[in-house]
């Protein structure tokens, strides 16, 4: 027994190394590929960074020197898609050669690569939605403003001023303890001294930080000291804005609490979805037509940037997935009827699910009532009845 856990450790041990080595040339493999990419930069320069410095023989030196290296260093450490992009090529020459070979299959496989980064760009949710706003915000910057050089920037700063302000004020409203001291455990009455300390110096600091920020943005507008290339048009404070309210994941959280203050009974509860897919609806619609006004002022790199990164990604996977999530809740209530008005008058009872009134509601086969986003909820987990766990049965 202690020679079969001595080969166990062992071989337990080997695996972990060659593990952990795995890794390592993973990591060395990634600082290649992006020095590699630093390294050639100057050769997609508008007209040649060398040639502008020193002619074509330090041009010629600094290929000597450095492509011999980076083929090297990449052969030595090559990336773990590397052999991917290898097996794809291999892939559609293959196609090629094939008779009938199909141009939507090849188009499909060639596009594979390219997807999946395109949705690990978007799982960046803070890293993609900046760039877009950049995006836009250049646009309209090269658009609709003459003079202002730095005005998409300056007027991206301030509306994350707003944002950083109104997410502030929510956290206060809707914060429950307003002790400064923490607790051992949560049934404990003994405080712990430095969490104490330490939440009483963030709430303090988080407190001036708000306080300061707003000062001094008061006093920039109202001095206007430093906003000499701010000069934004209505149009472009309309485009812009409208498009920071409706991507920006603050005021996306605070859109569908807004509207369900409103009690729309045609909405049925699902205003999160509706506010998803109006709000990336509208996003998409407003990026379109700068695509043809940037290529008609010959803004042709931007025009592409703005039409594959804020029109195509964001429509298709952002504007897609939100149309699919709420098809998919508004096929799995359509098999149940809306309760009508006679019905709701005589019902002296309350929904099942969240105990909440019911001026609208579902009616099941079982003859149960529910809200509508109730009973949708209660489908994605099962398939039966929440009261009498009967399966649905539809005639």
């Amino acid at each position: 027994m202690g020679m079969i856990s001595r080969v166990r450790g062992r071989i337990r041990s080997d695996s972990f190394s060659k593990i952990h080595t795995m890794k390592s040339e993973d990591k060395i493999a990634n600082i290649v590929w992006l020095l590699s990419v630093v390294l050639l930069l100057p050769y997609w320069a508008p007209r040649g960074l060398f040639v502008a410095l020193g002619g074509a023989w330090l041009m010629a030196a600094y290929t000597c020197l450095v492509v011999p290296v980076l083929i090297s260093a990449n052969y030595r450490y090559p990336a773990r898609w590397y052999p991917a992009v290898a097996k794809l090529a291999q892939e559609v020459a293959r196609r090629l050669r094939a008779p009938g070979a199909c141009l939507l299959g090849m188009l499909r496989t060639a596009y594979a690569p390219l997807e999946r980064a395109e949705r690990l760009f978007l799982q960046m949710n803070n890293l993609s939605t900046m760039i877009c706003q950049l995006l836009v915000f250049t646009a309209c910057d090269k658009l609709f403003v003459s003079q202002g050089r730095l005005t998409c920037l300056y007027s991206l700063m301030f509306y994350n001023v707003i944002t950083y302000s109104v997410s502030y004020v929510r956290e206060i409203c809707t914060k429950e303890d307003w002790s400064p001291y923490v607790n051992v455990t949560r049934h404990s009455r003994v405080k712990h001294l430095a969490m104490s300390a330490t939440k009483i110096v963030l709430e303090w600091t988080k407190a001036v930080t708000f306080i300061v920020t707003i000062t001094f943005i008061l006093l920039t507008l109202g001095l206007e000291q430093g906003l000499e290339h701010f000069r934004p048009t209505a149009l472009y404070t309309a485009i812009t804005g409208t498009y920071y309210l409706l991507t920006e994941r603050t005021f996306l959280e605070l859109w569908p609490i807004a509207l369900s203050a409103m009690k729309l009974e045609r909405l049925e509860g699902m205003e999160a979805l509706y506010c998803g897919v109006w709000a990336r609806g509208v996003t998409t619609a407003l990026a379109l037509p700068l695509v043809p006004a940037l290529a008609w002022c010959e803004r042709w790199r931007l025009s592409i940037l703005v039409l594959y990164v804020c029109v195509f990604m964001h429509g298709r996977h952002r504007l897609g997935e939100a149309l699919v999530k709420m098809n998919e809740a508004c096929d799995s209530l359509a098999k149940f009827r809306r309760a009508t008005p006679e019905e709701l008058s005589t019902l002296e009872d309350v929904c099942a699910v969240c105990l909440g009134s019911m001026k609208s509601a579902r009616v099941t086969p079982c003859a149960h009532y529910f809200h509508a986003d109730c009973l949708r909820r209660c489908l994605a987990t099962s398939d039966r009845c929440p009261i009498c766990v009967r399966p649905y049965v539809f005639c």
